[in-house]
């Protein structure tokens, strides 16, 4: 499946409402609701031909939309990076498992600070013996209470700062918070994770002049997306019941809207 994505706010929404519901069968309603999300916002899920259509007809209409391929990631270079050698010219990202990806600081073209978000929730229907005057009085006394059924719920949620890399030729380099190893920072190395994970956005920006530099999946790329992306999983055990909300593959797929809008020439 493609995704069609809207990478700039409409200048007039109610005319790209307008467009978007007439093509997808929204109501005017329904397409803002789809418009409305800070960009970059995902707008549907089509088959890539009914998503390259869709977005002809929206670009035609003046917005600023692209089609991204769900699975685009695998089809190019993308590397999960333990460590980093960095060099004059470039550097080279390590995987955990071994597989190295050289990277010249002149070749990218992208670079993306973001955060993601794992959100846990359970619920665990219990019972409870409770007085009652009723049943003590229909029963004569030989049984004083009756059981009420009642839910117990607790969440829990955990963000982990990411550095999206994007290179000219399709290569993607994924720096997690909690898998990155941060000695290649030397003297620049800070006491918690936070910190380094900014002193290696600060230093990968120093070396990537050229690249396009934003924050804002800082604060979206933490946006679910189950209803295009997935991430949800729901589990039911007896009377217990788990939902889990990962919106970490979400924003990988706004990084790439992201990095194509740049190579499209729709951003900056």
């Amino acid at each position: 499946m493609h995704l069609v994505a809207c990478v700039r706010t409409p200048k007039d929404l109610e005319a790209a409402a307008s467009v978007l519901g007439g093509v997808l069968g929204l109501t005017l309603a329904e397409a803002r609701i789809r418009l409305a999300p800070e960009p970059p916002s995902i707008l549907a899920s089509l088959m890539p031909e009914a998503a390259s259509q869709l977005v002809a007809r929206l670009r035609q209409a003046g917005l600023a939309v692209l089609g991204v391929d769900g699975a685009e990631h695998a089809q190019g270079q993308r590397l999960v990076a333990r460590t980093a050698t960095l060099e004059p010219t470039g550097a080279v990202f390590q995987s955990r498992e071994g597989t190295a990806l050289p990277l010249a600081w002149a070749e990218v073209s992208a670079l993306f600070r973001g955060a993601s978000t794992v959100r846990s929730e359970s619920a665990v229907l219990q019972q409870k013996a409770k007085f009652s005057l009723s049943t003590a009085i229909a029963t004569q006394g030989l049984k004083m209470s009756r059981k009420e059924e009642h839910t117990v719920r607790s969440q829990q949620e955990e963000t982990e700062q990411v550095i999206l890399l994007y290179g000219k030729g399709g290569q993607q380099v994924v720096l997690r918070e909690r898998g990155l190893d941060f000695a290649f920072l030397g003297a620049a190395m800070q006491p918690t994770r936070i910190a380094n994970m900014a002193a290696v956005a600060r230093l990968l920006k120093d070396k990537t002049p050229g690249a396009f530099y934003d924050e804002r999946l800082l604060r979206l790329g933490r946006r679910p997306l189950p209803a295009f992306v997935g991430g949800e999983t729901h589990v039911q055990m007896g009377k217990t019941s788990q939902t889990r909300l990962d919106t970490a593959e979400g924003l990988e797929v706004l990084g790439r809207a992201l990095w194509r809008a740049v190579e499209e020439g729709l951003l900056p």
